[in-house]
């Protein structure tokens, strides 16, 4: 049976606050999405959430804290909507603060980036022009 606490890197009798906190960042650290789809973060993640999913739920976690050590234990199988429920979006959603506090890891969205290229584009068109000015007057 695996151990659901190494998993997570817990100490058995973790808080669920602190089960919670170590999901949270190792989930969105071995995303399948944050890690180019490769087969590698996908098993480590699928891990991570079935330690995730023993551990917060208190029955399932006093029957994995009541099984000896070398049992199999019960397969698990992932809830119906995993993709759904799982998704790096969805993980970020659900763990992010409230929307109006900005800095940290959750300050690059989407319009960031969208900003970002839009004054890179800039840049690069600014200085496109200082050198088709330098060919033409010189």
């Amino acid at each position: 049976m695996p151990n659901y606490y190494e998993t997570l890197g817990l100490e058995p009798g973790a808080s669920p606050e602190e089960i919670k906190k170590s999901f949270r960042s190792l989930a969105l650290k071995y995303h399948p999405d944050k890690n180019k789809n490769s087969e590698e973060s996908r098993q480590k993640f699928m891990k991570i959430v079935e330690a995730y999913e023993v551990l917060s739920d208190e029955q399932a976690r006093s029957k994995y804290e009541a099984s000896p050590a070398d049992s199999p234990g019960p397969q698990w199988t992932p809830s119906a909507d995993f993709t759904r429920f799982y998704s790096y979006e969805e993980i970020k959603r659900q763990y992010r603060p409230a929307p109006d506090i900005h800095g940290g890891m959750w300050d690059i969205s989407d319009q960031a980036n969208k900003g970002m290229l839009k004054a890179t584009l800039l840049l690069f068109a600014g200085l496109g022009a200082i050198v088709i000015y330098i060919l033409v007057s010189g």
